[in-house]
């Protein structure tokens, strides 16, 4: 076949994921998918205006829900089960596809195995949204890796990763802890900085918000033991701090750094919240061999780079958790 044939072939076995709740802005994602690929959306505890909103929408979609609310680690395994496609692309319902982004993640994914995209953050005239988008920029857009979106990558290597897509139980910061095993399995991440998403513009509130549910999502990987836990947690978790923001400062300038300060005490505080309330009720469906991997050098908020003794020690944890991760050996099995 011609490479446009192969490439019309690989767009037939193209699946959108997106996990949403109660985000109207689906519609502006839906409209802007460029490409007649199957678009799967899991609703996770969603009010029945979103179901109608759906309804109503032109799109030929497929639509499963999950009761278990804000889940977004479950979200997408529905989602990935439903779904019929070799290639996987886990988009979010607050952002949208620029034109060609997802053809060219497409043309990448077929001889790499995980392709992440280029995610641009919006912005209004209003100051906190731009000090916003600069500090997600910093914390989350300065370096490569297999968090999303946009994140496309291929099916076959869930059975390299674990065993499985996401954590099911880890409503939020599943992404992050996806991350960790694909770097555990030494699978590269292709970083293709032409595929482009908009981020919708943040205003400091519901940027805040989204820091709250990550500090939830880490308490509960770190329960679980598939994120790592401080051996002393307060004296490790303010070194840390520290050395963030004072790098923000250094980055994006002082009314970054100043806001990244609160978003982190906003996040170690839901993490802390969890650990006392178990507000999604998910310590009584922990496996029985769940525990925590503590290290006194433990995993870093900011970035998802890991050493060689925290590589060493989750895969240990994987290990004894009966989900053990073997590095790939060769590539070729993806065919690269």
């Amino acid at each position: 076949m011609t490479s446009t044939e192969l490439l019309k072939h690989a767009l037939n076995k193209v699946s959108v994921i997106i996990a949403v709740k109660d985000d109207p802005r689906i519609l502006r994602c839906l409209e802007s998918v460029d490409e007649d690929v199957e678009v799967v959306i899991c609703l996770n505890g969603s009010p029945q205006w979103m179901h109608t909103l759906l309804d109503k929408q032109p799109m030929e979609i497929v639509i499963i829900e999950i009761p278990d609310r804000g889940n977004l680690g479950a979200a997408y395994n529905a989602g990935i089960a439903a779904a019929s496609g070799q290639y996987l692309l886990l988009m979010d319902s607050d952002c949208t596809f620029a034109p060609g982004t997802i053809r060219t993640m497409v043309e990448h994914v077929m001889t790499d195995p995980i392709v992440k995209g280029l995610v641009k953050y919006d912005e209004t005239d209003d100051v906190m949204s731009k000090i916003t988008a600069r500090m997600r920029e910093f914390d989350e857009g300065d370096f490569v890796s297999a968090q999303s979106p946009p994140l496309i990558y291929q099916r076959a290597i869930v059975k390299h990763i674990g065993g499985y897509h996401f954590n099911p139980l880890m409503h939020w910061c599943e992404d992050r802890e996806f991350d960790f095993r694909v770097q555990l399995a030494q699978i590269p991440v292709k970083f293709v900085k032409q595929a482009v998403i908009h981020h919708d513009a943040q205003i400091g509130f519901a940027n805040l918000r989204s820091y709250w549910r990550y500090g939830i999502g880490e308490g509960i990987g770190q329960e679980q033991g598939v994120l790592t836990t401080p051996a002393i947690p307060f004296l490790w978790r303010l070194a840390d701090s520290i050395r963030s923001i004072t790098e923000c400062l250094l980055k994006k300038g002082p009314a970054v750094a100043a806001y990244y300060a609160l978003t982190l005490l906003v996040f170690h505080s839901a993490t802390v919240y969890h650990l006392l309330c178990d507000p999604y009720d998910v310590r009584r469906r922990y496996s029985p061999l769940a525990k925590r991997t503590r290290m006194l050098s433990p995993i870093r908020e900011h970035g998802t780079h890991l050493t060689a003794a925290q590589r060493k020690r989750l895969l240990r944890a994987h290990a004894e958790a009966n989900n053990p991760i073997d590095p790939v050996q060769d590539l070729s099995v993806f065919g690269s």
